[in-house]
């Protein structure tokens, strides 16, 4: 069930999906309140929730760290900042004033 890595990004909740695998969850696993896994019926990590990303969400601590950052980097959108293991996204910002 392989698929294209995907990136989407909730602007009202402020949330990014990083999705490897389309298949089937069978396990969600959270890594504190801002991060959460993905996982199928095989234990292959489907993919992954970020939640917050205006003030930063962090990777360290999370299984597979480094393919996840890369991932990123590689797949997310152009205003997706990744600075050494923290993740940043410019939702809901205000408009510049005129």
């Amino acid at each position: 069930m392989p698929g294209a890595i995907e990136v989407r990004i909730n602007e009202v909740g402020d949330i990014l999906y990083l999705r490897f695998l389309r298949a089937k969850i069978a396990t969600c696993r959270e890594f504190g309140d801002w991060r959460n896994l993905d996982y199928d019926g095989e234990g292959r990590l489907i993919g992954v929730e970020l939640i917050g990303l205006p003030r930063g969400v962090s990777l360290l601590g999370l299984p597979e760290t480094d393919r996840i950052r890369d991932a990123l980097i590689a797949h997310g959108p152009p205003e997706l900042r990744v600075e050494g293991y923290e993740v940043f996204h410019p939702l809901n910002e205000p408009a510049p004033a005129s």
